[in-house]
């Protein structure tokens, strides 16, 4: 039987990890689960991550992860928060925005897993080097720090595969539905983490706004935002339209894809049940063109 890299590295039933969308463990508790891969924010005050971390074992005895995106976190609380990650038996801690080689080392000899979320062959290199032990891949469509990298997830997922085809590798981005899930994998991911489909979840309890937004949205309703990390987020004129005033939220391109608040049951069945209908679809239509 055929085993999935992702879910044997994590522990879990379904390739599907949250991103790093809520600094509080309810909606990564739901996640886990139902089988995938929960998430903590790692940004905000240190104690109250504690807190969180707390919540989220007291619930529930699935795996979860912790995401730290390194330039973004003050230099004063980045080595208590690494410390706290052994001293609270975090399982999995993942890092973006910043040197892999920095934190990977000191988690994993306290036994903790370690993935580095990246945008480019580069510094997917980079990260192998620094010993992680999944590569989590966000190419231009996403809605995170992609810094000033602009590869597409038709490049980013077979040219790490390419190079790395032994190593856990997760598609960050441009993924809602079964189809995306079948695509990502035939170009060689192990699974996908998602953040704006799990933004537009009952649990997530998302604003009205951001709701509204997500809903709304089309293939040209993002822009990447000025800065070190350029997150990809609403256009002001788009916003206005839909709001009647200019925001920019946070949010990736697969928006125009989504068009309903659903559970997060719900959408992660429709990514493993439908990623497999697509793909006996697309094996059904290969085959009828075969030579």
């Amino acid at each position: 039987m055929t085993t999935n890299r992702a879910c044997e590295l994590f522990g879990i039933r379904y390739p599907v990890v949250m991103g790093a969308i809520a600094r509080t463990a309810d909606l990564g508790i739901v996640i886990s689960g139902a089988g995938g891969l929960g998430c903590i924010a790692g940004a905000g005050p240190t104690e109250a991550l504690r807190e969180e971390i707390r919540r989220f074992k007291a619930a529930t005895d699935k795996p979860f992860s912790v995401n730290f995106p390194i330039v973004l976190t003050p230099a004063d609380q980045i080595e208590p928060k690494m410390h706290m990650m052994a001293e609270e038996g975090v399982p999995i801690v993942i890092t973006s925005a910043g040197n892999p080689k920095l934190w990977t080392a000191f988690l994993k000899e306290r036994g903790i897993r370690v993935a580095h979320v990246l945008p480019t062959l580069y510094h997917a290199t980079k990260a192998i080097e620094a010993g992680v032990d999944a590569i989590i891949a966000e190419p231009a469509e996403s809605g995170g720090y992609r810094g000033e990298h602009e590869v597409s997830m038709m490049i980013l997922i077979p040219v790490i595969r390419r190079a790395f085809p032994n190593i856990p590798l997760i598609a960050a981005g441009a993924v809602a539905d079964g189809a995306g899930m079948a695509a990502v994998m035939a170009l060689g991911a192990d699974g996908v983490q998602l953040g704006t489909r799990f933004i537009a979840t009952v649990e997530a309890a998302a604003a009205e706004p951001v709701r509204k937004l997500i809903l709304a949205a089309t293939d040209t309703s993002t822009m990447s935002a000025e800065g070190r990390v350029k997150p990809r987020v609403s256009k002001p004129e788009f916003a206005e339209q839909v709001l009647g005033e200019k925001r920019q939220v946070q949010m990736g391109q697969v928006s125009a894809l989504i068009d309903s608040i659903d559970t997060v049951e719900t959408v992660i069945r429709s990514l493993i049940a439908g990623g497999l209908e697509v793909a006996k679809d697309t094996v059904a239509r290969l085959q009828a063109v075969q030579a």
